[in-house]
């Protein structure tokens, strides 16, 4: 009968050691073949048998290492993170209200007399796209155009009323009699006051919406 070696005891062990950690990690059945390995290292026949029944079933062994052995990391999928909603411009920033004012400040006098200019001007004046004074000159410069032509009509009109009425109580004779089918000289201004107020304010509106070209919302 052939003696059974140290070496043959080992050997055997570590086999039916490896077949039963086959299901685990490489570290930890790498780690728990070395340490057994080394005990069972440099003993004799009698010792090795005496050390290999100390350590049990190879396949306990496996299963113990295996209920020690920690889970795997668990990967959680994250859910997809919306985009950030990008704030929307506030409506006086748009092209659209821009566009808007100039074509109610040129026309809204016209649609409705007087109103309908002061509405174009506040909302001119509103515009964050046109700068102040681009304001300033849409607004400000008809309107005082306007005025002051007018003013000036108005003032030179009372005065050839009361020269008239000069001369006539100075001399005791009539004033001449204008012409029905002809319109008085004053009258005639006071029309191209308003023809000049037509032309001007339409003009201002006209001349912010070229500004306007190639500006977008701020």
């Amino acid at each position: 009968m052939t003696e059974t070696t140290a070496e043959d005891l080992r050997e055997e062990y570590l086999a039916r050691l490896d077949e039963a950690m086959r299901g685990l990690p490489h570290g930890v059945a790498a780690d728990i073949r070395g340490g057994i390995a080394e005990e069972l290292h440099g003993l004799d026949a009698a010792a090795t048998a005496e050390r290999i029944a100390q350590l049990g079933d190879p396949v306990a062994i496996a299963r113990e290492a295996q209920d020690e052995t920690p889970a795997g990391p668990t990967f959680v999928v994250a859910a997809p993170v919306p985009a950030p909603e990008v704030p929307r411009p506030p409506t006086t920033s748009t092209r659209g209200f821009a566009i808007a004012a100039a074509l109610t400040l040129s026309f809204g006098g016209i649609v409705v007399p007087v109103v309908g200019w002061f509405v174009g001007a506040v909302l001119v004046s509103l515009s964050a796209l046109w700068k102040t004074w681009e304001k300033v000159v849409a607004i400000v410069v008809p309107f005082s155009v306007f005025v002051v032509a007018a003013i000036l009509v108005t003032t030179m009109q009372g005065f050839a009323v009361a020269e008239t009425s000069g001369s006539s109580s100075g001399t005791g004779t009539p004033p001449p009699v204008a012409n029905p089918l002809l319109p008085a000289w004053y009258d005639v201004i006071w029309f191209g006051v308003i023809a000049l107020g037509l032309v001007l304010i339409p003009a201002s509106g006209l001349w912010l919406l070229w500004r306007l070209r190639g500006r977008t919302a701020r």
